[in-house]
């Protein structure tokens, strides 16, 4: 028994891939038809043809999933019209009820029978929606032939029997010694699924019982023995894709992410739908763990469940990280090397292109997950830059473990559908300055040992947390507020592919992803520029510093912050002074009497000790500059706890340079105490 050749022949002989619908000479010929026969392709009705009867090849009448069988290809609409065609019949091998079954597989046989009937019922709903007045038949050849002589085929029964042409020819009659049939448009599809043994295991098992005997078999995801006296049931096969964690049931379920790639999900599912699906009983079956666990491995050694053992407690862990299927294959990478070149293409405060640290970014993510890296954030104005694409090249290689979010679904109150994955990307993103639990989130992300996992009406667990943060945004300016002295992220422009000078190509990402294996198998063979690990994020804070990332720092400062140097600045030039003294209850006083908003001693005090590093020192005695109502100049010795100011603090040379002629002392800023 082999399984349906589905490779298709054309008229001339020729193999086609690409071929729907055969329609030999003979038929053509033929005037009117009354009856039309279909079998699918490749053609194996050649004795028929030669017979005088009408048949045809239509692939897709086996398989479920043919795109044939979602509209009938115009060529076989119009036979039907044109041979005035009154009934078709599907005719099927005399294997079409055979479940495929091979002792010791674990495979389903309901699969192939399944297949089967939903083929036939898309065809029957296709077809009834181009002519309802058409009868349809389906039709095989008697299964007992294939079973005591190992006939398949109708070229393959006629070679046994001359007369199994002439019955065909003389179909309609009610009985019928080669073929068996069903009159799907008299008789409702259940029938059908009946006559495939699909009712219930007893049937199933019956019809089947000389080859499946007391060997073990699946029937709908439930595996069965038959003792000798009765069927057993011995467990659910599906029970593989449930699992309980803590209290909770999850299914782990296949999607088709953006790219049309397969990707498994975990999702909650109610213990009430699993005993509505599958019986009582099915619960005890389904695999237990104590928690999760997030263990990040993409090189070989990585694990589903972990079982930890510690003072004599031993727990059942379920690893949320997803295996990376991927086989790093040595070859060429032009599109993906050209790619990052344009995306790393930013250079940091020394002039070093970052492009080997780029690749160092993402060597370190695939070699060493667990290895924290720097927020990367991705910024321009422009658009066509390629930034969103880079988000989707990263999916290409780390799947599932990436998430790509936008800025609603970037939530520190629900967290389940990004806690636990290496990347999670931010698409557009814009955190508001006052946003402060965002914030702080972000932060716990970035260097936090444990995240919070959390969905909507459930309890909240905690993951480790490996998590590598990645920002793409428009905004280049305010994005986000990183405060002055922040190492936790890395700014980089990325340029227009207009504005550097390069084509966009729509099939790019198609592209990359064939080149995807050879990039990982280079990165698997390549040395890491930045190959000794000096800081929390690896690199060296300095390299990944860049203009861009000054620019985000200086125009999200806090309101106190900008207050405070637009003061301080005005202070200098007004009084022509280049050190200027305040206490605290000073510096206050001013900052509310010129400003919109009012602020605190103990706000102002800590914004001091954060950007400047300074706090009040010892009570002597200071010289207090200020104005009057009529804006003059007043100057009074005083006493308290002052700090001093220098004008370097708040202008670079250059600025100083164009407002002062005469060299500016600096006492150097170093964290002390005020005096």
């Amino acid at each position: 028994m082999s399984e349906l050749n589905y490779k298709p022949i054309t008229e001339n002989g020729k193999k086609s891939e690409d071929q729907v619908l055969f329609i030999p000479e003979s038929v053509k010929k033929q005037a009117s038809i009354s009856t039309l026969f279909i079998t699918d392709l490749p053609f194996k009705a050649n004795a028929a043809i030669k017979a005088g009867i009408p048949f045809i090849g239509y692939k897709g009448i086996t398989n479920q999933d043919s795109d044939t069988l979602k509209t009938l290809e115009p060529g076989l609409v119009k036979l039907l019209a044109q041979k005035k065609i009154h009934s078709v019949v599907l005719m099927y091998n005399a294997d079409v009820l055979d479940p495929k079954f091979k002792p010791g597989a674990d495979k389903d046989l309901t699969a192939p029978l399944n297949n089967i009937y939903f083929a036939v019922k898309q065809f029957k709903e296709t077809l009834f929606e181009i002519d309802d007045t058409i009868t349809l038949w389906f039709a095989h050849i008697k299964h007992h032939f294939f079973a005591t002589d190992s006939i398949i085929s109708l070229d393959e029964l006629a070679q046994k029997s001359k007369d199994s042409m002439k019955s065909l020819r003389q179909f309609r009659k009610k009985e019928n010694a080669f073929y068996d049939k069903i009159n799907l448009t008299e008789l409702s599809l259940t029938r059908l699924y009946n006559h495939l043994k699909l009712k219930d295991v007893i049937s199933f098992y019956s019809y089947h019982s000389d080859r499946l005997k007391s060997y073990e078999f699946t029937f709908r995801h439930v595996r069965y023995c038959h003792d000798g006296d009765k069927l057993e049931k011995l467990q659910h096969t599906d029970r593989k894709l449930y699992l309980r964690v803590g209290s909770d049931y999850y299914k782990r379920m296949m999607t088709i992410n953006s790219h049309n790639e397969y990707e498994e999900v975990l999702s909650r599912w109610k213990v009430g739908e699993i005993n509505r699906d599958y019986g009582s009983d099915f619960i005890k079956q389904i695999p237990k763990y104590d928690g999760f666990v997030n263990k990040p491995s993409n090189n070989g050694e990585y694990q589903r469940t972990y079982t930890v053992a510690h003072h004599n407690v031993t727990s059942e862990l379920y690893n949320i990280y997803h295996p990376i299927d991927h086989d790093p294959v040595a070859g060429e990478w032009p599109v993906i090397e050209k790619f990052l070149r344009h995306i790393f293409s930013a250079a940091n405060l020394d002039g070093e292109i970052l492009y080997e640290f780029g690749l160092d970014y993402i060597q370190l993510s695939f070699q060493n997950p667990m290895q924290r890296l720097p927020i990367l954030a991705l910024v321009s104005s422009e658009r066509n830059t390629g930034k969103s694409t880079f988000l989707d090249f990263l999916k290409l290689i780390f799947g599932a473990n990436m998430s790509i979010l936008d800025n609603q679904r970037f939530n520190p109150k629900f967290t389940s559908h990004f806690a636990g994955k290496l990347f999670v990307a931010v698409d557009e993103g814009h955190i508001p300055v006052n946003d402060k639990m965002t914030k702080e989130m972000i932060k716990n992300m970035a260097t936090g040992k444990v995240m919070w996992l959390e969905a909507k009406g459930s309890d909240a667990k905690s993951v480790d947390n490996y998590t590598h943060l990645i920002f793409c945004t428009n905004d280049e300016r305010n994005f986000m507020q990183i405060d002055p002295g922040e190492n936790r992220f890395a700014v980089l422009k990325v340029p227009s592919f207009l504005k550097a000078g390069k084509k966009n190509d729509p099939d790019m990402l198609e592209k990359m992803r064939k080149e995807v294996p050879c990039f990982l198998n280079f990165l698997n063979n390549r040395k890491l520029h930045y190959g000794t690990k000096t800081s929390r994020f690896w690199f060296p804070d300095h390299v990944y510093v860049t203009e861009s990332l000054r620019t985000v720092m200086h125009n999200t400062r806090s309101i106190l912050e900008k207050e405070l140097e637009e003061y301080m600045v005005d202070s200098f030039f007004n009084f022509n002074e280049t050190e200027i003294c305040y206490t605290l209850t000073d510096l206050t006083t001013e900052l509310n009497k010129n400003s919109d908003y009012k602020f605190k001693n103990t706000d102002v005090r800590d914004k001091l000790i954060e950007i400047y590093n300074i706090s009040p020192g010892e009570n002597k005695r200071y010289k207090h500059y200020s104005t009057d109502d009529n804006g003059e100049i007043m100057v009074t010795e005083k006493k308290g706890r002052y700090c001093s100011f220098f004008i370097k603090q708040f202008l670079n040379d250059e600025e100083l340079e164009r407002f002062f002629k005469k060299p500016v002392e600096f006492v150097a800023n170093v964290p002390k105490d005020c005096n």
